[in-house]
C-alpha cells in the first residue's frame, strides 16, 4: 500500500467536515495546493473509491465515500430430497 501524500491527507481532513463539498469551496479552503493539483488528486482519490463526484452543470460536489465492510454472503443450497 502506498503512503498517502500531504495533499490527500488535506482533502479528506476537509471532505470529514462536511457532506458534501462544491470543487471552488475545497479549492479556498487549500490554498497550499493549486487548482490543478487538486484536481488530479480529487480525481485519483475518486478511482481509487475514496471520495464520490457529484457532477452538474457548470458545477462539481465532492465528498467522502464511506467505508463499506464487504462481508461475503453464503447462499446455502436447497436441501436435495
Amino acid at each position: 500500500m502506498s503512503t498517502p501524500r500531504p495533499i490527500s491527507i488535506r482533502i479528506l481532513e476537509l471532505l470529514q467536515d462536511s457532506k458534501d463539498c462544491e470543487f471552488d469551496a475545497l479549492v479556498a479552503r487549500a490554498p497550499e495546493f493549486n487548482v490543478s493539483d487538486i484536481y488530479q488528486e480529487i480525481s485519483r482519490l475518486s478511482r481509487e473509491g475514496k471520495v464520490i463526484l457529484t457532477r452538474g452543470v457548470g458545477v462539481f460536489t465532492i465528498r467522502q465515500a464511506t467505508a463499506v465492510s464487504h462481508v461475503p454472503q453464503t447462499i446455502a443450497s436447497p436441501p436435495h430430497a
